[in-house]
């Protein structure tokens, strides 16, 4: 598929705009943030069109999660592009790093009523979701099909699997009903799909609470326990640094897919 530069531009300008309607100190968006985010939608997307990206980015399997230069390189333009707040911050750390932010509710309409319904809904689920929280967005992306089914430095294939088959197909607006009809069913859309996360999230948290195992006794009985366990398995190795080489299959293997087995 051919990369469609209006529509990554506007996808990237769309999830700043999602952003925007956050609570304050979680609107800014760092390079990181667009790009996982620009990713899910086109997994979202290519879900329902037989594995076709709604951007046609070339996706890769690099330094643990999906990259793409091309998308990398559109951010500054594309968000300079609806005037959007660049700010660098400074760290001790690490090297300096800019956020983007926008707060604009005609921009965050006008972009949606541009965008495929499937689209807009990734990227408002996984917003709600991971906001601007780097780690466990970044823990989640390395966990998606794409990335399980690649090496690193492999490129990534989003082409539908069996399991991926039963999530509901969502129908492009019939050509000639009204603007504001096009509006009313994305707004009934998001709610249902709003609805079915917290229909999740409760049942989640119901499942959490009847797990409640009891706390462990540290009494005699556990430190001979330990210190039997201890004795079988012999002389502990040397303190030091020490390295673990795997062979390049493991990429490929069953444990990366099995949730049995990861």
């Amino acid at each position: 598929m051919t990369l469609n530069y209006k529509r990554l531009d506007l996808l990237l300008q769309y999830i700043l705009a999602v952003a925007g309607q956050n609570d304050p100190y979680d609107r800014e968006l760092g390079m990181i943030h667009l790009i996982k985010y620009a990713y899910l939608a086109d997994i979202a997307y290519a879900k329902q069109n037989n594995g076709e990206t709604f951007t046609g980015l070339p996706w890769k399997f690099h330094h643990f999660g999906p990259w793409s230069v091309e998308c990398y390189q559109r951010i500054e333009p594309a968000l300079a592009a609806v005037g959007a707040t660049q700010r660098t911050r400074e760290s001790r750390e690490y090297d300096d790093f800019v956020r983007w932010s926008v707060n604009d509710e005609k921009l965050f309409d006008r972009i949606g009523n541009q965008l495929d319904l499937s689209v807009m809904g990734a990227v408002q689920k996984y917003m709600r979701m991971f906001g601007t929280d780097t780690y466990a967005l970044l823990d989640f992306v390395y966990k998606t099909e794409p990335m399980l089914s690649a090496a690193p430095g492999e490129m990534l294939s989003f082409k539908p699997i069996e399991s991926s088959k039963k999530i509901l197909k969502e129908q492009e607006p019939e050509v000639g009903i009204t603007a504001r009809k096009r509006k009313l069913r994305r707004q009934e859309l998001i709610a249902f799909k709003e609805k079915l996360n917290c229909r999740l999230e409760a049942k989640i948290r119901e499942n959490r609470l009847k797990f409640c195992p009891l706390p462990p006794r540290y009494d005699d009985v556990f430190f001979e326990g330990l210190a039997q366990l201890d004795a079988e398995a012999g002389k502990p190795p040397a303190e030091g640094e020490y390295i673990a080489t795997f062979t390049e299959d493991i990429w490929k293997s069953k444990a990366r897919h099995d949730p049995e087995l990861s």
